[in-house]
């Protein structure tokens, strides 16, 4: 956090000397917009690679060509061109690439099912996965370790209320890509909240109350989504 503030710090004042020295005739005129604009998206390229977030990397690069199409001589091919490889391009490195995890997942499936897109879901280490379409997963587990959660272009829900968490923490890990995962914790959980964002958002509603002994860790990120995390 701290780094942050320094690079936005000093990005900001090398703006204002810009703008300056450009409306002087010293340099090319430059608009503040483009400056902020492209500053954010060079940071965004930046986080990707550190990251490994193929969605940040590849359109931060579609909207630097898109505000600089003209001096590349690419018009022909901005916006929805580029912006349609970006995409393409960050879905295939996405599944070819895909991050490192940093727990080991398995999968336990009860026979016990409430509808086509409903599934109990039991065990210590839980994986879910959804893709173009929407599913909805209660996590029924005496001893609730970890879980992995993938949604793409899809709508997952998630139910937590029916998990027991015997240990001092468990995991959760998210990853949605262009659709929307939303969450049922227990208020009486403590949460640590390490979601991030690419284009997409997270939310919260209500607040865990943190009167168990239990800490859940959520990680993950949300790219052209949202996660939403309701406490019940």
């Amino acid at each position: 956090m701290k780094g942050k503030k320094i690079f936005w710090g000093i990005f900001f004042i090398l703006a204002a000397v810009i703008v300056i020295i450009s409306k002087m005739g010293m340099i090319p005129d430059v608009g503040v917009f483009h400056i902020l604009i492209t500053a954010f998206m060079i940071w965004m390229f930046v986080e990707g690679i550190h990251h490994r977030n193929f969605f940040e990397i590849l359109f931060s690069i579609a909207f630097i060509c898109i505000i600089y199409d003209e001096p590349l001589g690419i018009e022909a091919l901005t916006p929805w061109t580029v912006l349609a490889a970006a995409l393409l391009g960050s879905i295939g490195l996405s599944m070819l690439f895909r991050g490192k995890k940093k727990t080991q997942f398995s999968v336990d499936w009860s026979d016990n099912k409430k509808g086509g897109n409903s599934e109990q879901c039991n065990g210590e280490h839980v994986h879910c996965e959804n893709n173009f379409g929407s599913a909805i997963r209660y996590i029924n587990s005496d001893n609730f370790c970890n879980a992995h959660l993938e949604n793409n272009f899809g709508s997952m829900t998630i139910y937590f209320d029916n998990a027991i968490i015997q240990g001092a923490s468990a995991y959760v890990e998210v990853e949605n890509n262009f659709g929307e995962t939303i969450l049922y914790i227990p208020k009486e959980w403590k949460v640590e909240n390490h979601l991030e964002h690419s284009f997409g958002t997270i939310n919260e509603y209500g607040r865990p109350q943190g009167s168990s002994n239990a800490t859940l860790h959520i990680r993950g990120e949300a790219n052209f989504g949202h996660i939403d995390i309701n406490y019940v």
